[in-house]
């Protein structure tokens, strides 16, 4: 009997876990509206002041779940997603996702982003 409830406890776990197979996630770019901008990828601190409303682009490596909380904060200012397009290596296989973000009422701040409430990048801080 302890088996058989082990087991179908084992069952029932597995049924309901979801699949977020994430390696790393970083801030790839940020651009004001007019479509100018810069790569952030290996900078602590922005050339440019982006006050006001702005697009920011990240990439995540590895298979996010439908169900996945993607949030990406510049400052307190929250983005939502506007565009995502899948990443694939030589082999046609799918090794990630860039997703493209726009921010409304940018002030100055650290970017964030957290996928499911565990923080992957947080080292820029834009003007």
């Amino acid at each position: 009997m302890k088996k058989f409830i082990l087991t179908l406890f084992l069952i029932i776990s597995n049924l309901f876990s979801f699949d977020s197979n994430i390696q790393g996630s970083y801030a790839i770019g940020i651009f004001h509206e007019n479509g100018t901008g810069e790569n952030i990828q290996h900078k602590k601190i922005t050339q440019d002041d982006y006050n006001g409303i702005c697009f920011s682009k990240i990439v995540i490596f590895g298979n996010i779940s439908n169900n996945s909380k993607i949030e990406v904060k510049i400052g307190n200012s929250l983005g939502y997603i506007q565009n995502q397009i899948p990443i694939y290596n030589k082999n046609k296989i799918k090794i990630g996702t860039e997703i493209t973000f726009i921010h409304y009422n940018v002030d100055k701040g650290y970017f964030e982003i957290k996928i499911d409430n565990k923080l992957y990048d947080s080292k820029v801080f834009i003007k």
